[in-house]
């Protein structure tokens, strides 16, 4: 059984003008968002074994509050430059190529590539994720890269 836990970064400061979009913050509301996105995702039983994460200072911040908040080790973490901004397509790659021992993988990443990939997964509306918000797909598979578009099962909808 495979779980991918689909998380759209908490909510990120405005920014400054000469301030590149990668680099903007999270909002203290953004902080208080990821923490208790982590710890519903804790009393679900959806602790990831692994995280693939955008670089981009918000996806950063949640990232980290997610660990923190959930006991995980920061060795259960790649940071990928490529995930910041990335469509579906590429969001879908990356978890296909995700080694086999992991049994729940957390994308920490932008939209709307998330929400579109959350869509094509489970082949049915899923609205626009807001930020920090988690979708948790299953598959009874033992390969991520066996996934493909409409076989995914809804296993929760989680918002802070």
């Amino acid at each position: 059984m495979k779980t991918l836990l689909l998380l759209r970064h908490a909510k990120a400061e405005w920014g400054s003008f000469n301030q590149p979009d990668a680099e903007r913050a999270l909002s203290e509301r953004g902080e208080r968002q990821a923490h208790d996105i982590a710890s519903k995702m804790k009393s679900e039983g959806l602790t990831p074994d692994f995280i693939l994460s955008s670089r981009a200072k918000r996806t950063e911040m949640t990232t980290q509050i997610l660990i923190a908040g959930m006991d995980c080790d920061m060795q259960q973490v790649q940071w990928c430059d490529d995930l910041y901004l990335a469509e579906a397509g590429a969001l879908l790659n990356a978890v296909r190529q995700a080694n086999d021992t992991v049994q729940i993988l957390a994308l920490v990443v932008h939209n709307p590539g998330v929400s579109e990939l959350a869509q094509y997964l489970l082949n049915e509306a899923v609205h626009e994720m807001s930020t920090a918000t988690v979708v948790a797909i299953t598959w009874d598979i033992e390969h991520w890269s066996d996934i493909s578009e409409g076989t995914g099962a809804l296993r929760a909808y989680l918002r802070p």
